[in-house]
């Protein structure tokens, strides 16, 4: 009879996304290091496209102003839905927003939400096309005030509670929660990593 490992079998328990360390997410990452695998948050390690998200985009700095307002919009349609499912998507919902170039964006009218409101690959939300196009319309205003989208995020407050308090008051449907996940996204703040992550405790750029 062969004999069996002594080491513990990882849990098939449903991860929360992007939230703080539970003595179970740290059971399974002690796990995962006796296989000899790479230690990122739980949540990352149940699916491929989470893996990419966590590694090379969460808390990583957007390229451009329209990186920046992408991660925007996908904070917007992630609003009370998976994440999973907003990044299964988001090769979709580029496409139908144009790429997210703000320009495009913020010239769309009606024609434009019913045809985002009969888009399968997309979040068919009225209230979350309007408000990606109200949005682009805000960013549009502040890059014309001679600054650049980055610029006036950087420039907002140095609290992460004022920060979001900003953000409140200057777009749409960026709430509480939306807004410290658009923050975290774009490491504007910083991301909570797990403490066993190989990208926990990492400075993040906005602070360099």
């Amino acid at each position: 009879m062969a004999a069996q490992s002594s080491l513990p079998s990882l849990s098939t328990r449903r991860v929360p996304l992007r939230k703080p360390m539970t003595p179970e997410d740290l059971a399974d990452a002690r796990v995962r290091e006796a296989l000899g695998e790479t230690g990122r948050c739980e949540w990352a390690q149940r699916h491929d496209g989470l893996r990419q998200y966590h590694d090379d985009v969460w808390g990583e700095q957007p390229a451009d102003d329209s990186a920046f307002f992408e991660r925007m919009l996908l904070e917007i349609f992630h609003a009370g839905l998976s994440w999973t499912l907003i990044w299964n998507k988001h090769e979709g919902i580029r496409a139908a927003y144009d790429g997210f170039a703000v320009d495009a964006v913020a010239a769309y009218g009606t024609t434009d939400i019913a045809r985002l409101l009969d888009d399968p690959n997309v979040i068919r939300s009225e209230r979350k096309i309007v408000a990606a196009i109200e949005n682009a319309r805000t960013v549009q205003e502040i890059q014309d005030r001679g600054g650049s989208f980055q610029a006036f995020l950087l420039d907002l407050p140095t609290s992460t509670n004022a920060k979001i308090n900003s953000l409140k008051r200057t777009f749409r449907f960026m709430g509480p929660g939306t807004s410290r996940a658009f923050l975290e996204s774009t490491g504007l703040v910083a991301p909570p990593h797990h403490d066993y992550c190989y990208k926990a405790n990492r400075e993040v750029w906005s602070d360099v």
